[in-house]
């Protein structure tokens, strides 16, 4: 039987709208769409890191890091940065690669274009020299208007394609099997060196677990792969692209707008974003 013949015309015109948008959906996506991962017949693998630079923990995480001849790519929050700035040029000094997480680590979606484009600017000024065109969007969420702005300074937006839910109360071994057992070639996977702005009431503080964790999987992990920076890793294959578009979820938006409405110091980002003199 036909089916085409029992559908309704309102019900014809959305089929052919959605045909429309698939071809401008996918242009959407690879002009525009998040890295999730690389394609690559290498044997190489990214480790990311957001909400730092900590004074404790970051440099924790480094000498893991030398120890077992790997390279990362941190994605750090201008507001911490711009207090620790010789631990920003270590990262950078030690090979690793620096990404803009704005400047307070404010949900995107929820602020004005205004609002947004002064965190992503003066994340970025605090940076310089050592951040990368690499951003990640604070709590993964993003909208269009806020990849349009990455888009205009320039930026690439990095999500991930592994996690371990470590911002949660998750056991050490459980953290490291899943990192061995799920990394594959390509796979950029997400850590918190630091944990800002925390909204979940059973969330991890601690960052202990996470780096027995990760040296637990690096120790088998580096016998099979090179863990290598973003950048490194963009130069060897092709980037697997998404539309990571994600709204705040209702159930967080409280806490989120909590968050913005505790930052005083608008004045002080406008000027460190280059908006005032």
């Amino acid at each position: 039987m036909n089916t085409t013949l029992h559908r309704t015309p309102k019900m014809l015109a959305r089929a052919v709208l959605r045909r429309m948008a698939q071809p401008i959906a996918s242009m959407a996506c690879a002009m525009a769409g998040a890295i999730c991962s690389v394609s690559t017949p290498l044997p190489m693998v990214a480790l990311t890191f957001d909400d730092g630079p900590n004074r404790e923990v970051t440099p924790k995480v480094l000498r893991i890091l030398r120890r077992h001849d790997a390279r990362a790519t941190f994605f750090m929050v201008g507001e911490n940065a711009q207090t620790a700035l010789p631990l920003v040029r270590r990262v950078a000094d030690e090979g690793h690669a620096i990404g803009n997480h704005t400047w307070s680590h404010l949900s995107l979606p929820l602020l004005t274009p205004a609002e947004r484009w002064a965190q992503l600017c003066a994340g970025k000024n605090v940076l310089a020299p050592y951040g990368a065109p690499l951003f990640r969007p604070p709590y993964g969420q993003q909208s269009w208007h806020c990849r349009w702005q990455t888009l205009r300074l320039g930026y690439e937006v990095v999500a991930f394609s592994l996690h371990v839910e470590d911002w949660l109360e998750r056991d050490v071994r459980w953290m490291a099997t899943r990192l061995i057992e799920r990394t594959k070639p390509g796979s950029i996977i997400i850590l918190h060196d630091n944990i800002y702005r925390n909204i979940l009431p059973q969330g991890q503080l601690d960052r202990r677990p996470m780096l027995a964790a990760l040296d637990r999987a690096l120790a088998e992990l580096r016998r099979r792969y090179d863990f290598v920076t973003i950048p490194e890793l963009l130069l060897h294959g092709t980037p697997v692209r998404a539309n990571w578009y994600n709204p705040c979820p209702p159930e967080l938006e409280p806490a989120l707008r909590r968050h913005i409405s505790e930052q005083h110091d608008n004045e002080k980002i406008l000027a460190i974003a280059g908006q005032v003199s």
